[in-house]
C-alpha cells in the first residue's frame, strides 16, 4: 500500500467540497494507506469552543477523518512513533479533558495537580519545597541589570524579575508559555531572535538558501542555532530533529507563519508548531500532500538538507502524480511494466567481485508497494536474478496490512500459494526468519520474502 499523509487543510478544504479529482481518489482506494496523526487532533482542537454549533461541525470534522482513515492514528509514544487504531472522537475528548491540565506551570499550579492524588500530595510537597530552595542562576540577574538585555528579558520572562527566585521562574516561564500558545508571545520572540542575530526577515522569507544565511550570522557571533533545538527525550531523535529543523527555519523568518489572535481561527505558535509535528509524522509516509504554500516549501527544504525521500507534493500535483504512476489499473502490468524499465530505463551500477547490480529507482508502486528494480547478472554465466524492492521512507516501517494486501494481489493474477500457507497472518511479523510466500507460474517461481527485514519478491527463473 502506497503511504500517504495529508494535512489538515488539504482535509478541510476537501470536505468542504474543494479537490473533487483528489476526493475520488483517496476515499476507499484499497491501494492507499491513509493515516491520520495526532496533530490533526490538535489542529482540529485549536478552534474548539463550548457551543453546540461549533461541536456540530468539529464533530463531522472527526467523523470525515474516521472515514478516510479507518481511524489509523501514528502517535508519538515518547520513544518511537507507533500505529494504533484510535477513533478520533476518543482522541479529541481526550484533549478536551486535558486542555487545563498544564496551563499553570507554576510552582503552585504543580502543586495542585499533586494534590488531586493521594499518592503523589506528599511526594509533590517536598519536591516543590525543594525546588523552591534552589537559587535562580546569577545569569539571569546579570541580563536583567544589563541594559542591553534587560528589555528583551523582561518580554520573554515577564514578571520575572521582580522575583527572581526558582520559583518565580518557574511562574513567569509558564506565562511565557501561555503568551507563546494562546496570545501573540511568538511574534515578539521571533522578532527579538532576529532582531538579535542581524537577520533581514525581508531577504530570509523566501531565501533560495536560508540556511547559509543562519549560518553566516550565527558564526559571526561564535554561536550555534542549534541553541534552539530541543533535544529531550519527548520523542525519537528523528522525530526531534525535524521538529527542530522546522522550527528553526521559521524562528528566522524563512517562510515564517502569520501570528493572529484577533478574527477568525487563532493562529500561535502552537499551530506552528503542530505543523512541525506534521512534517516528522508525515516522513514515515511515501508522499506528503500539503497546500499551504509556507508549510511546502519548509518541509521540502528541511527534507532535502536530512536526506528524507517523503515525496512533498501539493494536491493537484499528488493528483497527477497518481494518474501517471500509481493508478496501475490491470493487475498483470505490475509485471510488464518492470521489465520494460529493465530494457529501457537508466540505471545505477555496482560491479562486485561475483555479479554485476543494476537498481532502478522508479516513481510506480508495483503491487502499491515496490517502487525499487534490482537485477544481479552473476560472473559465471547462470542465471539473471530479478526482484522487487523497496525505495521507503527515510523513517520507514512496514505495517501487516500492507503485506497482508500485497499478498492478496500476488494471488489475484498468481493464484493460491503452492506451500497453501495462505493469508499472512499478523503474528508471522513477530518471527526472525519469515517463512514468506512462494508461486509459481510457467518456469518461473515467484518468492516473496524478507531478508534483511526488508520485504523483496524474487523472481527466479
Amino acid at each position: 500500500m502506497i503511504k500517504t499523509y495529508f494535512d489538515w487543510n488539504v482535509l478541510s478544504q476537501i470536505k468542504n467540497g474543494d479537490h473533487t479529482e483528489l476526493k475520488e481518489i483517496i476515499l476507499d482506494n484499497e491501494k492507499l494507506f491513509i493515516p491520520f496523526s495526532t496533530s490533526h487532533i490538535g489542529d482540529i482542537f485549536s478552534s474548539f469552543k463550548e457551543i453546540s454549533t461549533q461541536r456540530e461541525y468539529i464533530e463531522s470534522d472527526l467523523n470525515f477523518i474516521s472515514e478516510l482513515t479507518k481511524n489509523k492514528c501514528l502517535m508519538n509514544t515518547g520513544k518511537d512513533v507507533v500505529l494504533d487504531f484510535y477513533p478520533p472522537k476518543e482522541l479529541f475528548e481526550q484533549r478536551i479533558e486535558e486542555k487545563d491540565l498544564f496551563n499553570d506551570l507554576s510552582l503552585d499550579g504543580l502543586m495542585n495537580i499533586f494534590e488531586q492524588d493521594e499518592f503523589t500530595k506528599s511526594l509533590g510537597k517536598s519536591l516543590i519545597n525543594l525546588l523552591k530552595s534552589i537559587p535562580l542562576e546569577e545569569s539571569f540577574k546579570q541580563a536583567f541589570e544589563n541594559p542591553e538585555s534587560a528589555e528583551q528579558m523582561d518580554k520573554m520572562f515577564p514578571g520575572l524579575k521582580e522575583n527572581l527566585t526558582m520559583e518565580g521562574f518557574f511562574k513567569s516561564f509558564s506565562q511565557m508559555i501561555l503568551n507563546l500558545n494562546e496570545s501573540d508571545g511568538y511574534q515578539e520572540l521571533r522578532k527579538t531572535i532576529q532582531g538579535g542575530m542581524g537577520i533581514n526577515r525581508d531577504k530570509i522569507f523566501d531565501s533560495k538558501n536560508p540556511y547559509k544565511i543562519i549560518d553566516d550570522k550565527y558564526k559571526k557571533v561564535g554561536a550555534n542555532p542549534n541553541q534552539f533545538i530541543d533535544n529531550s527525550k519527548n520523542a525519537p531523535e528523528w522525530f526531534n530533529e525535524i521538529t527542530n529543523e522546522y522550527l528553526l527555519l521559521d524562528m528566522h523568518g524563512y517562510q515564517e507563519d502569520k501570528v493572529n489572535i484577533k478574527k477568525g481561527r487563532k493562529e500561535t505558535f502552537k499551530n506552528t508548531t503542530e505543523d512541525a509535528f506534521h512534517a516528522a509524522f508525515a516522513s514515515i509516509c511515501n508522499f506528503y500532500i500539503i497546500n499551504d504554500n509556507k508549510s511546502y516549501k519548509k518541509t521540502k527544504l528541511i527534507y532535502e538538507k536530512l536526506g528524507i525521500n517523503t515525496i512533498v507534493l501539493k494536491p493537484s500535483e499528488f493528483v497527477e502524480y497518481y494518474q501517471k504512476y500509481l493508478d496501475i489499473k490491470e493487475v498483470v502490468l505490475n509485471f510488464r511494466i518492470p521489465f520494460e524499465i529493465i530494457k529501457t530505463a537508466d540505471f545505477y551500477k555496482e560491479v562486485m567481485e561475483t555479479a554485476t547490480l543494476r537498481t532502478y529507482y522508479v516513481p510506480f508502486f508495483f503491487f502499491g508497494f515496490f517502487n525499487k528494480i534490482m537485477v544481479l547478472t552473476p560472473n559465471d554465466g547462470s542465471e539473471t536474478l530479478i526482484l522487487l524492492s523497496q525505495n521507503g521512507p527515510s523513517n520507514h516501517r512496514v505495517y501487516s496490512m500492507e503485506i497482508q494486501h500485497l499478498y492478496k494481489q500476488l494471488c489475484e493474477i498468481l493464484g493460491d500459494d503452492i506451500e497453501n500457507l495462505g493469508q499472512i497472518k499478523d503474528e508471522e511479523f513477530k518471527e526472525e526468519e519469515w517463512t514468506g510466500r512462494k508461486w509459481k507460474l510457467d518456469e518461473i517461481t515467484f518468492r516473496l520474502t524478507r531478508p534483511n527485514g526488508h520485504f523483496q519478491l524474487y523472481f527466479d527463473q
